[in-house]
């Protein structure tokens, strides 16, 4: 990875009539507790109609793929109690391909999976986490082996649209279920960040070239993995720059043969940008790396952080509109994090300020429906580098913990697991939150700030089914809750507590 921009049980209460005398004052004492039950359980908020449910997508590269098995199982056993559900695992072309820093291709057969010597990890990696349950998505990425990049320069320059659709027929048929005793897998994604120019070079011809390879990879990859997968298609960097990265909607545009108001290129238009054969792109869902700024950034400038990610649902349906692309496309947020200082002293963010941005992040994500997922990049940061200053910390500090060794939790380990944001609604409050980790309806315990201490506000709420839970209370104030096992049950754990905000 490159440095990004600074950027949710009915019980049965029968009773056995007897037919002595003290059985039945035995039953009836055993009703008058029933109905006091179910009284005290009316008196508690009803479940939270959340609706939606995100998908909670982890990524960490180097202690899921370039690890030792005990590293990886240890690491996806982290992950799990943590509770996100699917893995981002991006499949690197290079990694896995023979020979890859030759300016020749070797002589083997690309669409053959047994042909590529470097799988093991990946494979090791995809029977573990299949087996705990987690969904999978496999991002089929960068960078090329240098035989299959134009001009024999490497580097991802040109990437052969026509070796990347064998390489995707070769990973499709790998993880299709039917392979070697391997797992399916069912959700994927075409290349990462095709707008920065480490990833596609050079940067003016990223659109046309990202274009052939989604033409020839799309088709050639749903040929061999499972019936029915998703495909997503985008992966796109967030923050156009002058040098490096072609903004997400200025590469969107070109890519989908656009021009500015999103109308078909045609013409000559259209042939010099190499579009006069354009086949409309037919995938999933689109996906984004939402990074960026905290707020909404200038309505002139080419960045689609998560504060404005709506621009990007607007210009899909103006590229649905003209034919490019599927209608209405869902948008995943397949990559995503804010990095602190410390360790990294280049950015302003804090530990704890992480945590309640991360927070905050997430709560927009579930208010909009057209984002179907919320992506946490590393568990650990990434080393400081060796060299400069500023190379010391080329790599991200996004991760939930500091650097190993020691790798010590930031706030927001306990954040992620346990979300928490708290609105002004008129006079009140608007309290959202989640627990993350389990399955089907959780109990949470919503408690106030008072004075140095907190107290309980009011009954224990039940989460939907997926964790989430949405109250409104009347007294402006600092909040937190607390996981617990059931009605009057013990602390599981706490999330981290949440002044209002607007």
């Amino acid at each position: 990875m490159v440095r990004k921009p600074r950027h949710d049980t009915e019980r049965d209460l029968s009773f056995t009539d007897t037919i002595s005398h003290t059985g039945r004052r035995i039953a009836a004492a055993a009703m008058l507790a029933a109905l006091a039950l179910i009284a005290l359980l009316a008196l508690r908020p009803a479940p939270a109609s959340a609706s939606t449910s995100e998908w909670s997508f982890f990524e960490d590269h180097s202690y899921l793929v370039r690890s030792t098995p005990t590293v990886r199982q240890n690491t996806l056993d982290e992950i799990k109690a943590l509770g996100a559900d699917t893995l981002r695992v991006e499949v690197k072309w290079n990694e896995v391909a023979p020979q890859p820093d030759s300016r020749t291709k070797p002589s083997f057969d690309a669409t053959d999976p047994a042909a590529y010597p470097g799988f093991w990890p990946y494979d090791d990696l995809m029977q573990r986490a299949t087996a705990m349950g987690f969904r999978i998505m496999i991002t089929l990425a960068p960078d090329a082996p240098r035989w299959a990049t134009g001009g024999k320069r490497g580097g991802n320059y040109k990437v052969s649209s026509t070796e990347f659709a064998r390489f995707a027929r070769a990973v499709g048929r790998r993880y299709s279920g039917a392979f070697a005793g391997l797992p399916a897998v069912r959700v994927w994604s075409l290349w990462n960040e095709p707008n920065h120019i480490f990833f596609i070079k050079p940067r003016s011809e990223a659109p046309r070239v990202y274009r052939r390879m989604v033409e020839k990879g799309l088709p050639a990859l749903r040929a061999t993995a499972p019936s029915g997968s998703k495909i997503f298609v985008g992966e796109l960097a967030p923050v156009g720059t002058a040098t490096k990265v072609l903004g997400p909607l200025r590469f969107l545009r070109a890519w989908l043969c656009l021009d500015n108001n999103y109308r078909r290129l045609r013409g000559s238009a259209a042939r010099k940008a190499g579009c006069s054969n354009f086949k409309k792109v037919s995938a999933s869902g689109f996906a984004h790396h939402p990074y960026g700024p905290f707020g909404l950034p200038p309505a002139k400038r080419d960045i689609v952080n998560i504060a404005a990610i709506k621009r990007l649902a607007k210009a899909l349906d103006l590229a649905a509109r003209a034919g490019r692309i599927t209608k209405r496309l869902p948008i995943y947020n397949t990559e995503f994090g804010f990095q602190t200082n410390p360790p990294d002293p280049f950015v302003s963010t804090s530990p704890l300020r992480q945590a309640q941005i991360l927070n905050e992040k997430e709560e927009f994500s579930y208010r909009y429906s057209r984002l179907k997922s919320y992506s946490q990049y590393l568990l650990y940061d990434d080393p400081p580098r060796s060299g400069s200053a500023a190379l010391r910390w080329a790599g991200f500090q996004t991760g939930l913990r500091f650097p190993a060794p020691g790798g010590a939790v930031k706030p927001s380990y306990d954040a992620y697991k346990y979300p928490i944001v708290v609105r002004r609604r008129g006079s009140g409050v608007y309290v959202w939150g989640r627990v993350r980790p389990g399955k089907g309806i959780r109990y949470v315990q919503l408690e106030r700030r008072s004075g140095s201490s907190f107290v309980k506000d009011g009954p224990e709420i039940d989460t939907n089914f997926s964790g989430y839970f949405k109250v409104n209370r009347s007294r402006r104030a600092t909040y937190r809750f607390q996981y617990v096992t059931g009605i009057g049950g013990t602390v599981i754990g706490t999330s981290r507590t949440a002044a209002p905000i607007k």
